[in-house]
């Protein structure tokens, strides 16, 4: 018998075992959650950025506005300034929202990683348990076998 398959053999003794079984799924869905709530988290914090970002644009192109040019020929500043606070206050919502949105995910993203880490402790100790209820029932084969 090569190493392999007595590992094979090993694991599905293991998986045979429900609270095994239970607690591996348990780690499996907890991982899926963490990366998931990880992926969100990291998503609405870029969009905060790309909106920060935009705002920024936004306070420089006010703050360099002028009567001259395309935009003096069409529109008063006044009117170009107030469309300007209007888009401000769009990029300042949009900001708002992203940032709740990245907090939440974050949130949930640190209570999915502290379960995983007591999923996987229990995970560990089960999987102990049951490697040496399998030593001690492959030591009585072969002494058996003698």
């Amino acid at each position: 018998m090569s190493f392999a398959d007595d590992y094979a053999r090993l694991e599905e003794f293991l998986k045979a075992d429900p609270d095994y079984a239970r607690i591996d799924a348990e780690c499996n869905r907890l991982r899926k959650l963490r990366h998931e709530t990880h992926e969100a988290a990291d998503t609405a914090t870029r969009k905060y950025h790309m909106w920060m970002c935009c705002r920024t644009a936004l306070e420089d192109k006010v703050a360099g506005l002028t009567d001259e040019g395309d935009l003096g020929f069409v529109f008063s500043v006044d009117l170009v300034l107030d469309y300007l606070a209007e888009g401000e206050e769009m990029f300042e919502r949009m900001m708002r929202a992203e940032l709740v949105k990245a907090g939440e995910a974050s949130q949930a993203w640190l209570q999915a990683d502290e379960d995983l880490e007591s999923a996987t402790a229990s995970y560990s100790k089960v999987r102990i348990a049951l490697v040496q209820v399998w030593r001690d029932k492959q030591a009585a084969k072969k002494e058996a076998a003698q």
